[in-house]
């Protein structure tokens, strides 16, 4: 009985969700000792909105590293989404018009991105990295280099509103989080998301249409993308080139501080909505030590080394 408990307590600890949640525990320590203000509860909250726009951006970069690929278009997937939603709610006078405008753009981005990986065989880093690219030209196309438009009084209401103390932005990216959580444990698309990370080959001889599947990733991943773009345009009240440009690669450290294996077919979307968490009291902490936003990119970048290192190191070990 004692040598059960033993191996049970060893195997908890060594999950990754027990240390994701150490890692929370100590980093907020640190940042509450460094600055006692950071235990304040609204404090916390802040921190949850700041890390709620990664958060829904991740839901997606989750599914992508889960299948075994990597989104790098996240940057123009949000912005083009942004500026869609705010050009077009000011020249049309209705946000629903706006908003199902950037939702169906992402729909049609994210199935290019999924049709260039799954069909034409283009690795899922090339293929997204390109799309950044035409995305950018499309961005600046649209707007003809001059932004337009402003958010709706119900969308600033969700990125800056709150209920009882909690901000609505945090409730939606709560809401959305356990869909995807839903998704991938409980439905035949999240287990064939996970046999496609595991080995797409294995997959297709099992019957799962790996085309289809995979397309639809990517399509699920842009429209939360979208999602944070309209929410961060009612968080800043305007769009701009840049507004997304330092999600690019944290979405993919966030997800892999998380747990998620970056070799695919391993992974959770709670573990990482600690990873967003994570990220931003990390950021907590460089803002207190007076880090300039060039040092804490540096830091994001050491970061991000040190866990694809780690887990070049896993992959090689089980070779």
């Amino acid at each position: 009985m004692e040598l059960r408990k033993t191996r049970t307590v060893k195997g908890l600890v060594s999950t990754s969700g027990f240390r994701v949640v150490v890692m929370i525990v100590l980093l907020y320590l640190v940042s509450g000792v460094m600055m006692p203000t950071y235990f304040a509860p609204s404090h916390i909250m802040q921190v949850l909105v700041l890390a709620c726009f990664l958060g829904i951006i991740c839901i997606g970069q989750t599914f992508i590293v889960i299948s075994g690929g990597a989104d790098l278009s996240v940057a123009y997937s949000v912005t083009l989404s942004a500026c869609i939603f705010a050009q077009l709610t000011k020249e049309s006078g209705s946000g629903i018009l706006g908003f199902l405008a950037a939702i169906g753009v992402a729909i049609l981005f994210g199935a290019f991105k999924g049709f260039g990986v799954a069909v034409l065989g283009i690795p899922s880093m090339v293929m997204t990295l390109a799309t950044n690219a035409i995305l950018m030209s499309t961005t600046y196309l649209y707007t003809g280099g001059v932004l337009k438009g402003n958010a709706t009084d119900f969308v600033t209401t969700l990125a800056k509103g709150s209920i009882f103390g909690i901000r609505w932005c945090v409730i939606v990216w709560v809401v959305l989080g356990v869909i995807a959580i839903f998704i991938l444990r409980k439905t035949t698309f999240g287990r064939s998301v996970y046999a496609i990370g595991s080995n797409a080959q294995v997959a297709r001889l099992s019957g799962i249409n790996v085309v289809g599947v995979t397309i639809g990733i990517y399509i699920y991943a842009t429209v939360m993308m979208a999602i944070a773009g309209v929410l961060l345009v009612g968080y800043l009240g305007y769009p701009n080139y840049t507004m997304a440009d330092g999600y690019q690669l944290i979405s993919i450290a966030a997800v892999v501080i998380g747990g998620t294996s970056i070799l695919g077919g391993k992974g959770s979307y709670l573990g990482t909505m600690g990873g967003v968490v994570i990220i931003y009291l990390i950021q907590s902490i460089l803002t207190i030590l007076n880090i300039a936003d060039a040092g804490k990119d540096i830091v994001n970048g050491l970061v991000i080394l040190a866990i694809l290192f780690a887990y070049d190191r896993s992959a090689k070990m089980r070779v």
